[in-house]
């Protein structure tokens, strides 16, 4: 089984519309637009691996809080949103280090590729975690805009 996911910064309205265009484009209809939002893509991981990255975030900031993706809306299956306390936790990737002194983010994204059936190795992991981070420190603190997550299998 394939699974693509894609991570992006968008409000409701728009997320469901780019949900719609993205589940159009991945049954194969050519005249799909999708909208433009800030976005990363990842093939071959689900919804689950993306909890599972927020979880290790939140660990990795001593953050004790909620990594559940939340369905968006009735209209989708395929699209979930990130808590505010996930998106926290993974910006705070972005400038929180160890007691060397050493970003995070290279800790948490060896644990994150040693996950059971991940795709990918540390290295590449790595420089996902960063996206997503950087992603997730680009959501607007207006309670409009939020990180959303679509997640497709085949």
């Amino acid at each position: 089984m394939s699974s693509i996911t894609e991570i992006f910064v968008a409000t409701h309205d728009a997320a469901v519309r780019r949900a719609s265009a993205l589940d159009a484009a991945a049954a194969g209809s050519p005249a799909a637009n999708v909208p433009d939002a800030p976005h990363v893509r990842i093939n071959g991981i689900s919804d689950l691996e993306v909890e599972i990255l927020g979880s290790l975030a939140g660990k990795a900031v001593h953050a004790d809080e909620d990594a559940a993706l939340d369905l968006a809306d009735v209209a989708s299956d395929s699209l979930m949103v990130a808590p505010d306390s996930m998106v926290r936790s993974l910006a705070e990737l972005l400038t929180r280090t160890d007691d060397e002194g050493d970003s995070l983010i290279p800790r948490v994204a060896d644990v994150w590729a040693a996950e059971e059936d991940m795709p990918f190795g540390a290295a590449e992991a790595e420089e996902m975690v960063r996206r997503v981070a950087e992603l997730a420190a680009s959501v607007p603190e207006d309670d409009r805009h939020q990180l959303y997550v679509w997640s497709i299998s085949s």
